[in-house]
């Protein structure tokens, strides 16, 4: 009698331990490598609640160049924006990509994707230099995403001035230069043109051809910042649009 209930308090004991603890010693246990990635996902949102504080610094060409950086904002925010002691003679705008609509400084932009356009203002940008630098400091958004405040080099060694006047005749213009870009396009009122990272590109002019031409480089990074460098000709002998 008592081996049979000992035996009995035994299975009942053995019963509880198995209901209790066997799912936690089968259980998977995390990995070194599960336990950091599920740390940055963690850090990855709790940054993207937090408002950040964004520079964007450059130089860009008086009248002939413009800038674009994209950001994505997480939620509905009041733009605050100011200039760098160092900008002078630039502006911006912000847009949507399909620039349906515009926005500034204490504007409510809400939750999207969008761009910050700068350009040079020639009310207030000096004939010389030519080269301008600006600096934008810009607030009170929270971002989806850290903002890529970089743009790709483009370096363009001919034509060397960004107006250039041609006399009559005929002439060969050649477009040479090199960008670390991951996108190079070509672009005039006709043709657009996918550039190599070291690109040459010739333009013939003749009494054919218009007096006045305007063409296009566009250099993009992998997060979509460009910069559109334009050059203007205005050729003697063409023919008057």
């Amino acid at each position: 009698m008592f081996q049979s209930k000992g035996f009995h308090y035994f299975l009942i004991s053995f019963l509880v331990f198995l209901l209790f603890f066997t799912p936690r010693m089968f259980s998977p246990m995390p990995d070194d490598k599960t336990v950091s990635a599920a740390q940055m996902k963690s850090e990855k949102k709790q940054k993207e609640k937090v408002k950040m504080t964004v520079e964007y610094k450059g130089k860009i060409y008086r009248d002939l160049e413009t800038h674009y950086y994209l950001f994505s904002t997480a939620k509905k925010g009041t733009i605050d924006i100011s200039w760098g002691p160092d900008t002078v003679g630039s502006d911006y705008i912000i847009t949507d990509k399909n620039w349906s609509a515009m926005y500034g400084n204490g504007a409510v932009l809400p939750a999207g994707d969008y761009m910050l356009v700068i350009t040079s203002n020639p009310a207030e940008s000096p004939e010389d230099p030519s080269l301008l630098t600006y600096h934008f400091i810009l607030k009170g958004l929270t971002f989806k995403e850290a903002p890529d405040t970089s743009l790709p080099k483009l370096t363009i060694e001919s034509p060397i001035e960004l107006v250039t006047h041609l006399p009559t005749g005929e002439h060969d213009v050649t477009f040479q230069g090199c960008s670390d870009a991951d996108s190079i396009i070509f672009t005039d009122e006709v043709i657009t043109e996918q550039l190599p990272s070291l690109f040459e590109k010739s333009i013939h002019f003749d009494e054919s051809t218009p007096n006045y031409r305007a063409y296009r480089i566009t250099a993009a990074n992998e997060s979509g910042n460009s910069v559109n460098r334009y050059f203007e000709f205005i050729y003697e002998g063409g023919i008057s649009q």
